[in-house]
């Protein structure tokens, strides 16, 4: 008849895979912060378990058996599945990290700048800033939430508004001098500047005065589009109050008098986690101050 063999309990195995990594009971007793006893019991009752020796005592130096060999394979890995899931459990749930992934821009001209300021108001919170141009999603990434531009819902995130936005074309004093636009005409001489390539903020405004602009340039960042407009490339599509900044800077001026409003806006977007919300909470608080002061 086939016997079921029990799998020994598995909290013997830390202190064997010591001892057999460092081929010491008093080295993996130092490691471990227990004595050199415990773990030399710790490892009788597993061979008693297992019903085999797994470490060769007739020499002076410890060595493992042929089956402690194996079985030493078979515990490190079961030892480092548990403390690396562990870890990443604990980093969700136990951790007062919060990462949080934001376009170059953002970080670089909004959060950063006012970054000791959040660290002093919520000296528990470690606040881990990681940028990307991408729509990360949060449940494939080690990441606690997001700050994102666009228009919600986003399934299986929670969603909180951080500011709502406007746009307004914008380019540098020396180009808009040297491209002046007094006429419809004038847009044909224009350089447009992308600053997204899956949508094409431009469209609206070739449609409605029917031109085609001189030359087109397309980026894969609103960072990298900016920097090109106070370069003097070309005009792009500001997106504020985040732009704010560069035209206070006199970098940057609007074409328009006034902004006009997006359905887009500026959110919050975290992963569900009851064990976070309070340092959600206060980051939401946080930036919608900051972006309320831009």
């Amino acid at each position: 008849m086939f016997k079921h063999y029990r799998s020994p309990p598995i909290q013997y195995l830390p202190a064997f895979v010591a001892a057999a990594r460092h081929s010491s009971f008093k080295l993996a007793a130092t490691q471990l912060n227990v004595s050199p006893s415990a773990i030399s019991q710790q490892i009788k009752t597993l061979e008693s378990h297992i019903g085999l020796e797994l470490f060769s005592r007739k020499k002076r130096t410890l060595e493992l058996t042929r089956a402690g060999v194996r079985f030493y394979e078979v515990a490190k890995t079961t030892v480092a599945q548990y403390e690396s899931g562990y870890d990443q459990f604990a980093e969700q749930y136990i951790s007062p990290t919060l990462r949080v992934s934001m376009i170059p821009y953002i970080a670089n001209e909004v959060v950063i700048p006012r970054l000791a300021e959040f660290k002093k108001q919520n000296p528990d919170i470690n606040l881990v800033l990681q940028t990307s141009v991408q729509l990360e999603n949060l449940q494939d990434k080690e990441l606690d939430a997001a700050i994102r531009f666009g228009v919600p819902p986003w399934p299986e995130h929670d969603v909180a508004l951080i500011a709502k936005a406007q746009s307004n074309l914008v380019a540098s004093k020396t180009y808009i001098a040297e491209h002046p636009i007094k006429e419809t005409k004038d847009w044909q001489q224009q350089t447009l500047i992308h600053s997204r390539t899956q949508i094409n903020d431009w469209q609206g405004l070739m449609d409605r005065f029917n031109f085609t602009p001189k030359q087109e340039l397309f980026f894969d960042s609103y960072d990298a589009c900016i920097r090109a407009a106070e370069e003097g490339l070309g005009l792009v599509v500001g997106v504020f109050p985040i732009s704010n900044k560069a035209v206070d800077k006199k970098k940057l001026i609007t074409l328009a008098r006034k902004h006009s409003p997006l359905e887009e806006a500026f959110y919050l977007v975290t992963k569900p986690n009851d064990n976070k919300q309070e340092s959600y909470q206060a980051l939401l608080k946080w930036l919608k101050q900051v972006f309320s002061e831009l």
